[in-house]
């Protein structure tokens, strides 16, 4: 049975679960899931579930909410290396949901949106996020059937672990003496699947570089210094330009400033 609101949401899952009494305050929502944290037994917990008004996936957007939670939990399994949701236990409640371990530390958009990173710091950022991102990209795509999907016109002999929705907003850190910050852990694998590289990067291209180039430069050499492979940057580019206009014709932002970059940002490279 599903609720209007999502706080009763919670407490029926947890109910189900057999914690009908575990305290439960919200936390901070994404575009497809509410996520609420919870008080158990064995400590403080994220509860996630699927929002009635969740965002479609853009590839492919009949994949459902539900099925996204299901993939993250298999996604999860696969990543080494990177500091995620620990525990993840997935449940077949109603709706479904998933129990995971707490980040320490706040979302880089969120210290960036506060003035917690200048300049050099958001550059330090991007350098530790071209790590992290390796760090995902070493787990090749499997030859047999697999629960993640393939990124349309991949090549799956080449194809490896993407996270696909890799932002600011999912990058969880805590700031450090001298200005600077320190990533302390990935969220959000909903959008996980197998693909080239180089559409990791679409997230960040469109959200932070296409106003500072010298991100993307500093994310390039980070992932750089951990995988030795290189990265095909106009590529980069065309899946950001695709993906602007996507956004720009189905879900434009109501921002107007950002409008009108992203316009011009995509009409510098038609010319």
């Amino acid at each position: 049975m599903r609720f209007e609101d999502p706080l009763q949401t919670a407490r029926s899952i947890l109910s189900q679960l057999g914690h009908p009494y575990a305290r439960c305050t919200r936390a901070r929502d994404g575009r497809e899931h509410h996520l609420f944290r919870v008080l158990l037994p064995e400590g403080e917990r994220l509860l996630k579930f699927t929002r009635e008004d969740a965002h479609p996936d853009p590839y492919p957007p009949e994949r459902t909410a539900d099925e996204r939670l299901g993939a993250e939990a298999y996604a999860l399994s696969l990543v080494k290396g990177v500091a995620i949701p620990d525990p993840y236990i997935y449940y077949d409640t109603q709706p479904r949901c998933a129990l995971m371990g707490v980040i320490p530390g706040t979302t880089a958009e969120i210290a960036y949106e506060r003035g917690g990173l200048d300049e050099e710091s958001l550059l330090g950022v991007c350098l530790q996020m071209g790590r992290v991102l390796a760090n995902v990209h070493a787990r090749r795509r499997p030859e047999g059937p697999d629960y993640l999907p393939d990124l349309p016109d991949s090549d799956p002999e080449s194809s490896r672990l993407l996270h696909m929705d890799f932002h600011l907003g999912n990058v969880l850190g805590k700031p450090q003496l001298g200005g600077a910050w320190t990533i302390t852990g990935v969220v959000d694998w909903t959008r996980a699947r197998w693909g080239p590289p180089e559409a990791d990067f679409v997230e960040m291209q469109v959200s932070v570089f296409a106003l500072n180039p010298r991100g993307r430069d500093a994310m390039i050499a980070g992932y750089r210094q951990v995988s030795a492979r290189s990265v095909d940057v106009p590529d980069i580019e065309r899946r950001a330009a695709r993906e602007i206009l996507r956004r720009l014709d189905s879900e434009p932002p109501n921002d107007e400033v950002l409008r009108r970059r992203w316009k011009d940002w995509v009409d510098t490279r038609r010319g």
